[in-house]
């Protein structure tokens, strides 16, 4: 005879999830005996469960071939109901379908469930073994068997067995076997399992025995150990070896589970031991010890809070964790009538104090916990419930109070600069009048509500960036009087020298605006001076110095602006000097631009000419100076008559003693740059050389000069006049770009020679006599002897080929005994000729003919021979 197998499941969510309670039953024939069993506890083990919270509760029956549907209800009354009207059918196979009946269970739970499966029979659907070790691992659920029976052998009861306990460890749980007259521990320990939402589900299977060491941290509120096995048994001992009392649940031959009582923090080892194959179960509950408050009014401490909100209107919860190492990750409320928890967002108070809070609304009556899930140092999620709650009631009238102040926090210390918030507790009927004031009596902005139904109150002074310790005073009135309460508040400032900005190097455009900033948060305060290459900036002409904004503005760069400067802080106690400098740039020497470079004027002409600025930073000054000649160096004032306005230069009325060089002068700091105008004033040319005789000899160089002043400049040339006829001159002859002209005194040359000038305005001439003296050259005889017969003639010819002035001729005879007699002259002639008639010996001798002018003397010599 075989039990039908029922398969309980529960799914358990923790606090923040819903669960499932679910049973799959065998109702084959063989189950009569375990199904009563089953009718006569589920009831209590429903009642047992009243302090958790479960969706639903589910049956899943189960025959030899397949599982029927899960037939669910909404109340755990309504699953023992279910139970309660089960009734077997006909069948007493072996082997049953278990294994697809937990994978049906699997499938319908929710993640992270535990399931209970009853059956006193082994698995004919093993091949389901994979797939169930898959959903356990997706769905992070435990599986726990209970086995009441077999009916195979040793060895099939020992392979069944095999495969529960495959399910058991990869789904979490255990496997434990009971005989029939102890099948009702199953229930009891199934109340042990299901009335404390567990953190932590460890399993191990050995062989023989083991020593199992755990730790009790302050968090651990529950440990349950549970062993299945044969003849199991365990015993607890602190670190010190020292046995420590436990509590024991249940214990048969096949099965012990104990809980581990208020432990100690500190380190325990667990001894287990069974004959043969031993499988452990670890519980552990961790849970967070939280305090929380509400207020209408965000507060900083649960001083000022209330246990129970306010209904109907926005509340501030106020969570409180209790350690450091504690972070909080969420905050839900479960409402005690919704299928589904609220998440509330939360914010971070004060991380050092662990101080959380969030807003949430309630309805009057409404019954709520709140829930919170923290993570601890180990990235470990740890779960706190608070006890359950409804909101605060309303009360319609109540007994008349005279205000009573209380300021929560008394004489406190604030940090210099800071902000804070002062809470004052009213307790008054009927509703006060809420204000503070400081020492002078001045009211503050303070905000006040209602914190606990029907006469306490509290109130809010915000003190923003204290700088001054002062007395403030909460007050109250209703019309049954009034109250004041007053605390200190210290600003603590230590002596602090925090330099916050210091001057930095600047490039700053010339004319532009420059900024140098030094700023310090100190105390004793201190004062700011500014020092521009160490000579302290009082004036503020140039300067401005803005202490809103911790600057030094210079307003309108230029060179004498740049340098070093110094940022001076100093107080009581201490003295700092922070340096920058100061660069300019956008600067530029001058340049100009005159247009002309020169102007010509007739005399009684008008000119105005602009001296133009191209560039030039800082902006340069402009000044006229005149020069007579180009290459005089030294400058002088303008000539009368000529004015400057600025940078231009005017003529009215233009007269020769206006000609010269106008310089145009731009300076600034950088530099100068200089361009000058020539103003010519025109006239016909002037020839500075009067007319003169030239007297020159044959061979030397002659320079006839022709010096020409002329405006505009005249056209100049020489001619040459012989007796008024014009001779062309040939190559010995040029002229100059001076107009001198120049040539090699030939015996051609002598003449007029004429400069000529010539402009629009006119002509100069100038004329220069050239006379070239020539010294005489006689033309050579044909014979220098002669041989005459006597009684004939002779005729000799002296013929002057050159000669200027023209030579005078005379022809001599040189006797023998050397005597001479001149024999005849010529004064004008160029030939000369001598006649000897009728020759004797007496006329044999030299004969000389010599020409003489005032440059030198020729002669030719003839020898006559007389036959």
């Amino acid at each position: 005879m075989f039990l039908t197998c029922y398969l309980l499941f529960l799914c358990v969510h923790g606090i923040f999830g819903g669960s499932s309670f679910t049973m799959v039953v065998d109702t084959t024939g063989s189950m009569v005996d375990e199904i009563e069993i089953l009718k006569n506890n589920i009831q209590s083990l429903m009642l047992a469960m009243t302090n958790r919270n479960f969706d639903n509760y589910i049956l899943i029956p189960f025959l030899h071939l397949d599982s029927g549907p899960p037939l669910i209800s909404q109340s755990p009354q309504g699953l023992a109901d279910i139970v309660s009207v089960i009734e077997v059918s006909e069948g007493y196979d072996c082997q049953e379908n278990s294994l697809i009946a937990i994978q049906k269970a699997l499938e319908v739970s929710k993640p992270r469930s535990t399931i209970f499966v009853f059956t006193d029979a082994e698995a004919e659907d093993a091949d389901k073994l994979y797939t169930i070790q898959n959903l356990c691992e997706n769905s992070q659920s435990q599986v726990i068997i209970f086995q009441s029976g077999t009916c195979f052998t040793r060895e099939s009861q020992a392979a069944t067995e095999n495969i529960y306990k495959k399910i058991a460890n990869s789904c979490g749980g255990s496997h434990f076997f009971f005989y029939l007259n102890n099948l009702r521990q199953s229930f009891k320990y199934m109340q042990e399992v299901t009335k404390v939402d567990w953190t932590e589900v460890k399993t191990y299977e050995f062989y023989g025995s083991r020593h199992y060491p755990f730790s009790v941290d302050s968090y651990t509120k529950d440990l349950l150990i549970a062993i299945s096995g044969n003849y199991p048994k365990i015993a607890v001992k602190n670190n010190f070896g020292e046995s420590i009392g436990v509590n024991e649940i249940i214990e048969t031959t096949t099965m012990k589970v104990i809980r581990v009582g208020e432990a100690l923090f500190g380190e325990y080892i667990a001894d287990i031991s069974c004959q043969g194959a031993t499988m452990l179960t670890f519980y552990r509950k961790k849970e967070v010890k939280f305090r929380y408050g509400f207020s209408p009014l965000q507060p900083k401490s649960l001083r000022e809070t209330t246990p129970l909100p306010i209904p109907g209107v926005i509340n501030y919860l106020l969570i409180s964790l209790p350690e450091n190492n504690l972070d909080l990750v969420s905050i839900q409320l479960k409402m005690s009538d919704e299928y589904n928890h609220r998440s509330i967002d939360h914010q971070v108070i004060d991380e050092s104090r662990k101080l959380y809070a969030a807003t949430i609304l309630i309805e009057p009556m409404r019954t709520f916990k709140v829930l919170v899930k923290c993570r601890d140092i180990n990235n470990q999620e740890i779960s706190g419930t608070s006890e359950q709650m409804q909101p605060q009631r309303l009360v319609l009238k109540s007994q008349s109070i005279a205000p009573e102040a209380k300021i929560l926090e008394v004489d406190p210390l604030i940090n210099f600069g800071s902000s804070y918030s002062l809470a004052c507790k009213v307790n008054s009927y009927p509703k006060p009048e809420i204000w503070w004031e400081d020492s002078m009596e001045e009211k503050l902005p303070s905000e006040s509500a209602l914190l606990e139904i029907p006469h306490v109150y509290i109130s809010y002074l915000r003190i923003e960036n204290a700088t001054r310790n002062d007395t403030i005073t909460c007050k109250c009135k209703n019309t049954e009087g009034e109250d004041a309460v007053s605390t200190n508040i210290n600003v603590n400032r230590t002596f602090t020298f925090d330099v916050i900005q210091t001057p930095s190097d600047i490039t700053v455009e010339y004319g532009a605006e420059g900024k140098l900033f030094c700023e310090a948060n100190t105390y004793p305060e201190s004062e700011i001076k500014w020092y521009h290459n160490d000579t302290l900036i009082e004036s503020l002409e140039d300067f401005d110095i803005i202490e809103d904004e911790h600057m030094l503005l210079i307003k309108n760069m230029n060179l004498n602006h740049t340098g070093t400067y110094n940022c001076e802080i100093s107080n009581s106690e201490e003295t700092r000097t922070f340096s920058s400098n100061v660069y300019i740039s956008g600067l530029e020497t001058p340049q100009i631009d005159l247009g002309n470079s020169e102007i010509l004027l007739k005399p009684g002409d008008e000119t105005e000419q602009e001296c133009t600025i191209i560039k030039g930073k800082p902006f340069p000054e402009i000044s006229w100076k005149y020069k007579s000649s180009y290459d005089n160096i030294d400058l002088s004032d303008v000539p009368d008559g000529v004015k400057i306005n600025g940078a231009a230069l005017k003529i009215d009325y233009a007269d020769l003693y206006h000609s010269g060089f106008y310089v145009c002068e731009a300076i600034n700091i950088l530099g100068t740059d200089t361009q000058e105008i020539s103003v010519k004033i025109q006239y016909p040319p002037k020839i500075r050389n009067g007319d003169e005789k030239k007297i020159v000899k044959y061979g030397e160089t002659v320079d006839l000069i022709c010096d020409v002043d002329a405006v505009p400049t005249a056209s100049v040339r020489w001619d040459m006049y012989q007796d008024d006829i014009a001779i062309p001159f040939d190559a010995r002859h040029s002229t100059n770009d001076r107009n001198t002209h120049r040539f090699t005194a030939n015996t051609r040359d002598s003449g007029l020679y004429v400069c000529t000038a010539q402009n629009v305005l006119g002509t100069a001439t100038r004329k220069v006599k050239v006379n070239v003296l020539v010294a005489p050259y006689i033309e050579a005889l044909e014979w220098n002897t002669l041989t005459a017969r006597r009684g004939s003639t002779v005729n000799l010819s002296c013929k002057i080929i050159l000669g200027n002035p023209l030579p005078k001729i005379k022809w001599v005879y040189i006797a023998p005994n050397l005597n001479t007699t001149e024999l005849v002259r010529s004064d004008s002639a160029g030939i000369l000729d001598l006649v000897l008639e009728d020759i004797t010996k007496k006329h044999e001798g030299s004969y000389q003919c010599i020409a003489e002018n005032d440059v030198a003397v020729d002669s030719i010599k003839l020898l006559l021979t007389v036959i």
